[in-house]
């Protein structure tokens, strides 16, 4: 801060007052302050923070700061103010953190910036950077520090760095990892820069080639190639190679795939891959085969020959081309036109794809079987693979057929033991196939299968009249060309082809498919195939009458129908009509307390309804009038009766107390609906009603006024108990009770009466609006007495007149008046008149707040509104009490009848005039003297013209009926059938013993739904086997089962089933029946026996007892007993799984085990199986194939043994569980187990312990030779190879012991024998054998395994190698190079100048030549070469005498000396060659040859002088030869004078 100039003067002031410290430049200290205040002002360091910070010295003469401004801080001297490292100076004087990838060090001031850039590729980590340390390293570059400072330098080829760290290396690349070549320098900043290269991709932690079929073209990390097969679309293209880098390298096919042009269309040829657009491959097209690889070489679509196919797209073999279905291809060597596939011939099919002959072609069986080209092979297109056309072939058994009216059925050979499905047309009274036409208008039934001809059915045969329905001839085939050759014509009983050529027998019909005998109550004239006819309606046939074959065997009327005005109808509820009853009976009436529940009752227990009005009380099952409160309702189900319901209640409001009374129920007798229940007591309405009684004459007995009642209820209990009592009255002021009990001894006839309305017994009147008429039951209760009852009703309630004489319409006018509680009526006259102005209307009265309240009772005596008496009832003189009259059932009992009379009291019953017959009794009801003794007494039934008679025997008589005027036994029902009873019964549940042949199902009641016909599977003893009720007839009470393995017959109730154990004759599929005298047991019938099979049922003759015994199992195959009795054994054939010893399973055709499948072991092969080892048929279709014998051994193939078989076999069919050491054996005839492989096959031999290979060296001529497998058997004698041959193993004659052994030799021809084929080597040749090497034997076998020494040369006899050849020959020399063989290339013809003597012996270990020198110097050889074995003389070269050719400069010195040893080979001497000037030089040399032999004489030298002596012009100076250094005297013109 600057201090005002007042200030400074002070200051200075003070400055210059001040003492001095000696010595002391600077300001004192005591007055330093002061000072430092007056300098302020002046400090000239920039951003210093002024005051005390900047300080002068005056020893130095400088300014210091302390402490600066605006983040800057004092330098190193304190002379500025400079920014911070890491900060750079701005313009307002402030210091900026230091940019990125710049660093600032510490003393910048003012604007004189050193922020300094770090060094190119290196950044920093964040602003501030203080110094070059700072700086790191960039992603991708790596650190280094050099003499010439930092540097960050690229990572190179797979490497990479993150950087920032001062990485002073980059981070490999793991193995197999590479970086882009082309990526920039620096880009390698993390580890993804490191890359699977083209051809291969990442797994893991490494990299690895792309597979086959797929490639990758360029650097990345996928995890996966590309493929050719996302690149085509699809698969069958691949790669020649793993590692492919490129998606041009997809040119390879796959197998089994084509190339695909851009159409889509197959490629077949050859193709050029660059110029021809590929939109990939598709499957091998059909009838070709695609081995893969070059398209354009080994890959390329072949088309199979022969013309056969390939059973479907997509080939890749030639081997997969075939015959297919239907087709074969022809054996044999033919042309190429015959040896196309062909279709198989008729009556053959061929199912499957494979490449066979004709024998292929399987016959369809036999007889006249015929097949067509049913199954269509679709034949595509090579190039679309599009339907091109389909070709119909006889592949499927289901091409095979047989015509109509044929049928086809397995047959077996009885010798040979085989099965065939044999076509046959089919015989009389059986029909066969109808099958469908063909285009060649025959009519044909496809498939292979058992199509036996149907039998007509029971009791239908084919006729004659039938003709049309049969065929007259069976077409015939050529199968080689399936042209028509002609017919067979079937004979006139055979041939037909449909049920409908079968007819009936007379009392039989025809339903459903078969013919049935006319049940009960139908009949059939017979020779239709029309169902039974029905009788008439309502008619039946004679139960006893077996055949039914005419309509007039409709004599019975059925059960429930009767006749009615001259026809048949069904009987009336309420009647019935027991079965078998003539023609014209009228239905038969129930008991008037029963009825029946529908129509057409059949039987009098068909009554066993109560009628309406009458029921069962409580526990008691006999029909009653309904009780009082009870109905009896006509439409129940049951007979019990039914409570009336309740639920009607009145109300009276007294004095706000509100007093509800809910009467009882009530009915009259015989009530038959819920109409008929009204209440016990009743008011006519609501609230405060009250009748008007004269209670003023209380000292009457009729108005009784009751003490103790101090309420309605117990009022009106009162009344309800005294039966007298009518009505009730009570007071509820007074709390006073009246009952009014009207005393009577009048008619209604007399003075007419009173009746009250009844109420029903619940409450109608849901609402207050009903209408009057609802509030009434229509029921009324009468008293019958005109005059003093109605005294008592006051007369102002009942003078309401009615205009009427009806009695009834008096009765509904009160009905439809609201408070009318009855009528006053006079003199009741027939049903209805009464007097006129009689009848008038009792008003109850109704007003509020009145304290009496009077309840109505209901009483139901007299309620036959016309007075009458009905018939049945009575009514004594001198009462008015009607009654019903009484039964009388006493026996000797005098019964009473009750004609009924016009009123009560004037209807007396009568009796009758004598007492009641026995058996008979007077029923309820009784009307007329008709009916005395008129109805039968239980146990009793009535006979036509024999009377009452004690119930018989199987029957019983319920009793109740009326039986006079009948004129059929009456009373009397036939027991249920299979029901038996004791004589004099009731009851049904009396027939409770039981016939044979039925039983009791336990159900319910004894009853002919309870009882039935002995069960199927069942047989009933039970003759008079008691039944007890809800109890089934048990074993024990003889309902038995029939004996496992058997069947009873079932038969239609009302027939007796099966009675006997021997009725169970339906022996079950599965079993069999071993034929004993009887009866059927468990003993006698077995499930099949193992082995055997059974699938159908038959009958077990009971007159024969023949045997029944199961199928056997085709030869060679069985099955194992079934040891539950229960159980059934086999049912089919193919069952027979078990394989025997001996045999195997071929799974041919539909692999149904047969004698076809299952056949006897091959040749050399043997077939374990029981009961040595359990070998079991799996899955039908899949071979159980033979066992190999051991090498080197055979046996003969197995034969069909075939009726024989079962019998032979039955050792070993008895064995439970195999076992390989059992002894037992199976009784077929092939190869069983190894040790039946006992003949040996040649070249191989028993040692005694096992069969082996013939032992090199040796040759076993064994084949057929047997031997037994016991190791203490004697070995095989096997035989040696002729000397110098041997054998490989396993040699099976002389003639394979044609591997010659060192130093022989085979001379050749078709045999080989010691001494005459096989010799010893001779001289002169080798014979290099190892016995490894065969020669050829045969008629014109070539010598093998001599060879010819070298031809100088010569071995000794039987040698064996060519070093054997060491003994050159005279004229013959060894190089010295052996090569590892002496040869012809070693061995050389002596060369000119040099002899070969002979006489030396190669040793091939010295590497210099042999056997050769050279001629003496001066001389060598005369002429060609020639073989001194051929020709001696001048070139045989073969010794040194050899030597006679002398060349120029040297001559030979003969001499008489020579004659003997010949040319001497020292140098210079004499008998040698010299040269010329030896010993002078007066002579010259030419050259000559010395003649063989003369050896005494110079050769070669003529003298200088007298050669030139002789010369023109003679030179006889020329004396000496002038010998020139290297230069012979070899010329005349040498001679020098």
């Amino acid at each position: 801060m600057r201090l005002p100039a007042l200030s400074l003067l002070l200051l200075a002031a003070v400055y210059l007052a001040a003492p001095c410290r000696a010595g002391s430049s600077d300001v004192s200290l005591v007055d330093l302050p002061l000072r430092r205040a007056m300098l302020q002002s002046q400090c000239p360091i920039q951003y210093c923070n002024s005051g005390r910070n900047c300080i002068y010295s005056s020893r130095t003469k400088k300014w210091r700061c302390t402490a600066c401004l605006n983040q800057r801080i004092p330098n190193g001297a304190k002379s500025e103010c400079v920014c911070p490292a890491g900060f750079f100076p701005t313009s307002d004087g402030k210091c900026s953190l230091c940019k990125d990838n710049m660093f600032c060090p510490q003393g910048q001031s003012a604007l004189r910036s050193t922020a300094r850039p770090c060094p190119a590729n290196t950044v920093t980590l964040r602003r501030g950077a203080k110094s070059i340390n700072d700086c790191f390293n960039s992603p991708g570059y790596f650190y280094r520090k050099t003499s010439d400072g930092v540097r960050a330098e690229p990572c190179g080829v797979n490497s990479w760095t993150t950087g920032l760290k001062k990485q002073t290396t980059c981070t490999a690349c793991p193995t197999g990892f590479k970086t882009d070549p082309e990526t920039v320098p620096g880009s390698h900043t993390n580890s993804d820069v490191c890359q699977a290269p083209a051809g291969s991709f990442v797994t893991g932690v490494s990299t690895t080639l792309c597979p086959k079929g797929e490639y990758s073209d360029d650097y990345s990390l996928a995890t996966a190639c590309k493929t050719c097969e996302d690149l085509y679309d699809g698969p069958g293209i691949t790669t020649a190679r793993e590692g492919a880098t490129s998606a041009k390298n997809c040119t390879w096919l796959e197998p089994g795939y084509a190339l695909m042009d851009d159409k889509k269309r197959a490629i077949l040829t050859a193709v050029d891959l660059i110029n021809t657009p590929i939109s990939g491959a598709k499957k091998c097209p059909q009838n070709y085969y695609c081995p893969g690889g070059d398209p354009n070489g080994a890959g390329m679509p072949k088309r199979c020959e022969n013309d056969m196919w390939t059973e479907e797209e997509g080939a890749s073999s030639p081997d997969e081309c075939v015959a297919p279905p239907g087709m074969y291809l022809p054996d044999g060597v033919l042309t190429a036109e015959d040896k196309r596939i062909r279709h198989c011939p008729h009556g053959t099919y061929k199912e499957t794809w494979q490449r066979v002959g004709i024998a292929g072609c399987l016959p369809c069986g036999v007889g006249y079987w015929l097949s067509d080209r049913t199954i269509f092979l679709n034949e595509l297109d090579p190039n679309t693979g599009t339907i091109r056309q389909q070709i119909g072939v006889r592949g499927s058994t289901d091409s095979c057929y047989i015509q109509r009216g044929m049928g086809a059925v397995f047959e077996r050979n009885q010798t040979s033991g085989t099965t065939v499905l044999r076509a046959i047309i089919c015989p009389a009274d059986h029909y066969g196939v109808v099958g469908v036409q063909g285009t060649d208008e025959i009519w044909k039934k496809y498939g292979r299968v058992a199509t036996p001809c149907t039998q007509c059915p029971t009791n239908m045969v084919t006729s004659g009249d039938s003709a049309d329905l049969k065929v007259a001839n069976i077409q015939v085939i050529n199968p080689t060309n399936d042209q028509r050759t002609g017919n067979f014509a079937a004979e006139s009983s055979e041939g037909y082809y449909t049920v409908d050529s079968c007819f009936t027998k007379p009392g039989y019909g025809y339903l459903q498919g078969a013919s049935q005998k006319c049940a009960d109550g139908y009949w059939s004239a017979g020779g239709t195939r029309l169902p039974c006819t029905q009788c008439p309606f309502g008619r039946t046939t004679n139960v006893d009458t077996s055949i039914n074959s005419d309509a007039a065997n409709c004599t019975k009327y059925i059960a429930g129908f009767g006749e009615l005005n001259n026809i048949p109808q069904l009987c009336a509820i309420g009647q019935y009509q027991p079965p078998q009853v003539d023609v014209g009976t009228p239905c038969q009436a129930c008991p008037p307390s029963l009825t029946t529940r529908t129509v057409g009752g059949a039987n009098s227990t068909a009554c066993d309804l109560c009628a309406a009005g009458w029921g069962t009380i409580a526990l008691n099952t006999t029909c009653k009038s309904c009780q009082d409160g009870y109905y009896g309702d006509a439409d129940r189900k049951d007979s019990a009766c039914t409570k009336c319901p309740g639920g009607r209640s009145f109300s009276y409001d007294w004095q706000g107390v509100d007093d509800i009374f809910t009467p009882q129920t009530t009915s009259k007798p015989l009530s038959s609906s819920q109409a008929d229940c009204v209440a016990d007591f009743a008011q006519t309405v609501e609230g405060a009603f009250y009748l008007d009684l004269q209670f003023a004459l209380g000292a009457s007995p009729e108005l009784l006024l009751v003490g103790g009642r101090e309420n309605l209820q117990s009022c009106v209990q009162e009344c309800r108990e005294e039966a007298k009592c009518a009505a009730a009255t009570f007071d509820y002021e007074s709390l006073k009770c009246w009952s009014w009990q009207p005393a009577t001894q009048e008619s209604f006839v007399a003075n007419g009466g009173v009746a009250f309305k009844l109420l029903s017994s619940t409450n109608l009147a849901a609402s207050t609006k009903v209408a009057a008429q609802e509030m009434g039951s229509g029921e009324y209760s009468f008293i019958p007495d005109g005059e003093n009852t109605p005294a008592r009703i006051a007369p102002t309630s009942r003078n309401t007149p009615v205009a009427t004489t009806s009695l009834r319409a008096c009765l509904k006018a009160c009905s439809n008046v609201n408070l009318c509680s009855g009528v006053v009526f006079g003199q009741l006259s027939g049903e209805d008149t009464i007097a006129a102005g009689s009848c008038k209307l009792i008003m109850g009265t109704s007003l509020p707040g009145n304290s009496l309240r009077t309840l109505i009772k209901a009483n139901f005596m007299g309620l036959n509104t016309n007075q009458a008496v009905s018939k049945g009832y009575y009514s004594q003189p001198g009462t008015s009490t009607v009654q019903i009259c009484e039964a009388e059932s006493s026996v000797g009992g005098t019964g009473f009848f009750c004609p009924g009379g016009p009123r009560p009291g004037a209807a007396p019953r009568q009796a009758c005039g004598a007492a009641n017959i026995a058996g008979t009794q007077m029923k309820v009801g009784s009307e007329s003297a008709d009916d005395c003794s008129g109805w039968l007494l239980p146990n009793y039934y009535y006979k036509p013209g024999t009377g009452v008679l004690l119930c018989e025997e199987d029957f019983y008589c319920p009793g109740g009926e009326k039986y006079k005027g009948k004129t059929v036994d009456t009373g009397m029902i036939a027991c249920p059938a299979g029901t038996n009873s004791d004589t004099g019964k009731s009851a049904i549940t009396d027939c409770n013993k039981l016939k044979d042949g039925f039983y009791y199902d336990g159900t319910g009641p004894i009853s002919a739904s309870t009882v039935k016909t002995c069960a199927e599977g069942y047989f009933c003893q039970t003759e008079d086997r008691l039944i007890t009720v809800d109890i089934v007839t048990t074993s024990a009470l003889g309902f038995i089962k029939c004996p496992d393995g058997t069947s009873s017959t079932p038969v239609a109730y009302p027939n007796a089933g099966p009675k006997e154990v021997n009725d169970c004759n339906r022996l079950l599929a599965g079993f069999q029946f071993k034929g004993t005298a009887g009866p059927i047991d468990d003993d006698n019938v077995k499930p099949c026996a193992a082995d055997t099979y059974y699938g159908s049922e038959r009958t077990i003759d009971t007159s024969t007892w023949g045997d029944q015994l199961c199928t056997e199992c085709p030869e060679g195959s069985g099955v194992a007993e079934i040891l539950d009795g229960a159980t059934p054994g086999a049912l089919t054939a193919n069952a027979c799984k078990k394989l025997y010893q001996g045999y195997w399973y071929n799974g041919i055709g539909n692999g149904d085990i047969s004698t076809t499948t299952v056949v006897p072991c091959p040749a050399n092969m043997y077939c374990p199986g029981w009961p040595k080892t359990d070998t079991k048929i799996g899955t039908l279709g899949t071979p159980v194939l033979p066992t190999a014998c051991p090498a080197g051994t055979t046996v003969a193939k197995g034969t069909v043994v075939g009726n024989t078989w079962f019998d032979a076999n039955k050792d070993a069919r008895v064995v439970a569980t195999a076992d390989s050491g059992s002894a037992v054996i199976s009784g077929g005839n092939g190869a069983k187990v190894r040790n039946d492989c006992d003949t040996l096959v040649a070249g191989y031999f028993w040692t005694g312990s096992a069969v082996s290979l013939c032992t090199a060296g040796k040759y076993c001529a064994t084949g057929g030779t047997g031997f037994t497998w016991d190791p203490a058997s004697t070995a095989t004698t096997i035989t040696n190879c002729p000397d110098g041959t041997t054998s490989a193993i396993g040699s099976k004659v002389v003639e394979d012991c044609n591997k010659l052994l060192a130093g022989y030799y085979f001379t050749g021809g078709a045999t080989v024998n010691e001494g005459t084929t096989i010799l010893k080597c001779p001289v002169k040749s080798y014979c290099p054998n190892d016995g490894t090497v065969s020669f050829a034997v045969g008629t014109a076998a070539p010598a093998a395994g001599r060879v010819d020494c070298p031809t100088g040369s010569t071995s000794v006899e039987q040698s064996d190698e060519s070093t054997d050849c060491s003994n050159l020959l005279p004229g013959w020399y060894y190089t010295g190079t052996f090569n590892g063989r002496l040869s012809n290339d070693n061995v050389l013809q002596c060369p000119e100048d040099k002899y070969c003597t002979g006489d030396a012996t190669i040793a091939t270990s010295d590497t210099d030549a042999q056997g050769i020198a050279s001629c003496p110097t001066g001389s060598g050889t005369v002429g060609p070469w020639t073989d001194p074995e051929d020709v001696a003389g001048d070139g045989s070269r073969d010794e040194l005498n050899d030597c006679r050719k002398v060349y120029p400069g040297y001559y030979f010195d003969g001499d008489g000396t020579c004659s003997s040893s010949g040319i001497d080979d020292a140098p210079d001497t004499t008998c040698g060659f010299r040269r010329c000037d030896k010993p002078d030089p007066d002579s010259f040399c030419l050259g000559g040859e010395v003649a063989a032999g003369a050896w005494t004489v110079d050769v070669g030298r003529t003298n200088c002088q007298t050669y030139w002596t002789g010369q023109t012009p003679s030179q006889p100076t020329r004396t000496t030869c002038n010998v020139i250094s290297g230069v012979d005297c070899s010329s005349a013109v040498q001679c020098m004078s």
